[in-house]
């Protein structure tokens, strides 16, 4: 018998207008949601304004640090980290009027230097792009994910799984999820493993990557299949606390 909660949230990065789409879906289905929002977006793409960001909190979801730049942080000198990290969350918080205590790292790429700088700037939990994993009690500023709302080919999987330190992860992907032929099907299964053992079901995406891949259906069908059971938490990121750390994973996270 299952001994342990069924968490479900999802967490979405690079502040694009398309968010705006997302939050719909997920409100219309009671699901928590995390913005992850820059000040300028991947390759010039363009921004949600500081309205849009306010309707989204409005609407009780979470938003998150996410840089200044969108720049890695682990290409910079610590002075720039610097700049990145506090400058993102002082002006989040300057348009919300509220604390924001979570951050994703642009690519997915960190260290323990950037970790050290996140703490001192006050975040509370930093977001990776680290797939496959459903344990609580994990580092909170090493906070992985389940699935990518993405069709990541096999390599790709196997790649993030191999860079995040990952081998519970590694052997479950090859002996139950390697065969499923797409990525809607590989996030029904590891909701259901949840909802058997128990542990976090973290879907993350970019809604611009979304539309222009045209994604809409397949996520609408996997929001649908997590949506309002019984006996599972639906929350934010930031809502799942803050656990105690555990022993250092490895530092790179593969970027997705």
């Amino acid at each position: 018998m299952k001994s342990k909660a069924t968490i479900v949230t999802t967490s979405w990065d690079d502040g694009n207008p398309c968010d705006l789409k997302i939050a719909e879906l997920l409100k219309a289905r009671d699901l928590g949601g995390t913005f992850y929002c820059p000040f300028r977006g991947p390759e010039g793409r363009p921004i949600l304004t500081s309205t849009q960001i306010r309707s989204l909190a409005e609407e009780g979801f979470e938003l998150g640090g996410h840089t200044l730049s969108h720049t890695a942080l682990t290409h910079l000198c610590s002075e720039e980290v610097v700049r990145e990290v506090r400058g993102c969350k002082t002006r989040l918080e300057d348009i919300l009027g509220d604390s924001v205590r979570m951050f994703c790292y642009p690519n997915g790429r960190f260290n323990s230097e950037v970790i050290q700088h996140l703490r001192a700037a006050g975040f509370q939990g930093a977001r990776t792009t680290r797939m496959f994993r459903y344990e609580l009690g994990l580092d909170p500023y090493r906070m992985p994910t389940s699935i990518h709302a993405y069709p990541n080919s096999r390599s790709q999987y196997v790649r993030n799984l191999v860079r995040g330190g990952n081998p519970a992860g590694l052997c479950w992907y090859l002996t139950k999820f390697v065969k499923r032929n797409s990525w809607v099907s590989v996030a029904k299964a590891q909701f259901d493993q949840a909802l058997r053992e128990g542990g976090v079901w973290h879907l993350y995406g970019h809604s611009w990557l979304i539309e222009e891949m045209a994604l809409w259906d397949g996520l609408v069908e996997v929001l649908d299949y997590v949506s309002r059971r019984e006996n599972v938490r639906y929350a934010n990121n930031g809502e799942l606390g803050a656990p105690r750390e555990t022993a250092p994973a490895p530092d790179l996270a593969l970027a997705s």
